[in-house]
Formats: structure tokens, sequence, C-alpha cells
């Protein structure tokens, strides 16, 4: 929740700028490891909405698009997508719109999850067919609600046989509150930025719901969480699994919310589950 203060909601000019800050991913320089980790891929830039689209590749087989994280790239999920790779599928990962390599409109970088669907409808004509999807914090939640068709994101349905959600929020009504926490703003701050949220897109929030979304997926899916995660709380993963018969939570132990992409233990039950 946000932190209680006796503060009106944010007003008008305010929330503006509380969603410009929302939708505007934090830039990360890329490192050394980031380049060895991307350098053995294929590369591609595939043009996207006027912008272009940083593209990576690794093996051959049945197609898996790895879906990283808001703020994060695709150098990121790159040890996780060699490894899968090896065990007979062609990965594909990709710096989302305004992240990582992949360019955007406007002066400053600004995306949106409606904006990632796209992106993953526009990849998926592109390379073909897909059989799963991996997807990591914010991306397991793309991921998901593109896969389902959920709601304004029905015409860019992408329809895979296996889902994978790692360390993923339960809808984006969490998100809201993980970003009105992580910044400390004024108790009825979520209800404006809600609002301002429903106005710019547009869309229901309140359909945005990973439990309600997976009604709809015929395949199968896993969750993988860490007990410990300080971001996204291991309840949100609870909750989402709760009633579905064909979705399976596996719940870790010390592996946080990022670092868990580089764990042998979560390579290994990924691997298992594809």
């Amino acid at each position: 929740m946000c932190k209680t203060e006796d503060n009106d909601a944010l007003d008008s000019l305010a929330s503006k700028r509380v969603m410009m800050h929302f939708c505007a991913p934090a830039t990360n320089a890329e490192s050394e490891i980031d380049r060895k980790l991307t350098g053995s891929a294929e590369q591609y830039d595939i043009p996207f909405e006027g912008q272009t689209l940083k593209v990576y590749g690794w093996g051959e087989g049945k197609t898996i698009l790895l879906v990283h994280g808001w703020g994060s790239q695709a150098s990121h999920m790159a040890f996780l997508g060699k490894n899968i790779a090896k065990s007979g599928f062609r990965v594909i990962a990709f710096d989302g719109p305004a992240h990582g390599k992949s360019e955007f409109n406007g002066s400053h970088p600004r995306s949106s999850m409606p904006e990632f669907s796209r992106a993953i409808f526009h990849l998926s004509n592109h390379f073909g067919p897909i059989y799963g999807m991996v997807g990591h914090s914010f991306g397991g939640a793309v991921a998901t609600f593109t896969a389902c068709g959920q709601a304004n994101l029905s015409g860019y349905q992408v329809e895979v046989e296996k889902l994978v959600l790692i360390s993923a929020p339960s809808g984006i009504e969490a998100m809201v509150n993980h970003y009105c926490r992580n910044y400390a703003l004024p108790d009825g701050s979520k209800s404006a930025v809600i609002e301002q949220l429903e106005r710019e897109f547009p869309l229901k929030v309140g359909d945005y719901e990973i439990n309600d979304a997976l009604n709809k997926f015929a395949g199968e899916v896993l969750v993988v969480h860490d007990v410990g995660d300080p971001e996204v709380f291991i309840e949100e993963a609870r909750q989402m699994v709760e009633g579905h018969r064909r979705v399976s939570l596996v719940e870790t132990r010390g592996e946080g919310h990022r670092k868990i992409l580089a764990s042998r233990s979560l390579i290994k039950i990924v691997r298992s589950f594809l």
C-alpha cells in the first residue's frame, strides 16, 4: 500500500507528472557482462511502430520468447535463455520498447504494458509460432495478458502452449501498489495514479489480474517466486495460482527478485517444465 499520511490524493498536475515517471523506465548502461551474455547470439534490428527493437536469438527448435522486466533488458535473461536453448529450443529475447538498445519515440524513454504487448505480437508475427513465453517480473504479467488476449489486448493475443512467470506481480493494481510503496507516495496517490492510467491508455485496471486472465489459458503455467522477494511479495504468486489446476507454483529461498535469473535451480526447473 502507499504510505499513510493525512494528505489528499495527488492533484491533476502532480498525477500527470507521476504518470510520466511511472511510464519512464530506468536506463542502464551496458556492462561488460551484458556484452558477453549476448555476444554469442544472433542479433536483429526489427522495425516496430517507428522505432527499432533489438532482438537476440539462440538455438534451434520450437520458439520460446523471453520477456524481461520493467527497467531491465534482454541481457539480464540471456543466461537463462542460453540454457533453455540447450534443451533444443530456439530462444528469442528482445529489449522492450525504450529499454536497452531498443529505440523510443520522443525525447525521453517512455513505454507501457500495452506497447510491450504489441511488441510481443509483432515479434510473434516476425519469428513465427511461439511455443512458450518466459517472463520476469513486469514481463511475466505482460506475457500472461498477451497470451490470454486480456481485455483491451484481445487484438494482440499470442497463443502459446506454455507460460513461465518468474517473480511476477499479480496485476496492474499490484504494480501501482509497488510504485507507491517504493516512492513513499502519500495515501490517496494510488487512486489518482490509477485514474490517470485508465484515462491515458485507456484501460480498466481491474481487468488486468493474472488470476482472472488464466481462466482463459488452455496451456500449462509455471510460476516461480522466491519467498523472500523484497519487491514482489510471495503472497502475490500464491494469489495468482489459486483455483487453477494447470498452474504450478514453485517457491524458492534465497534467490531474491533479480538474482533468481542467474540461479542454476531456476534453470533446471524451467528446462524441465518446457
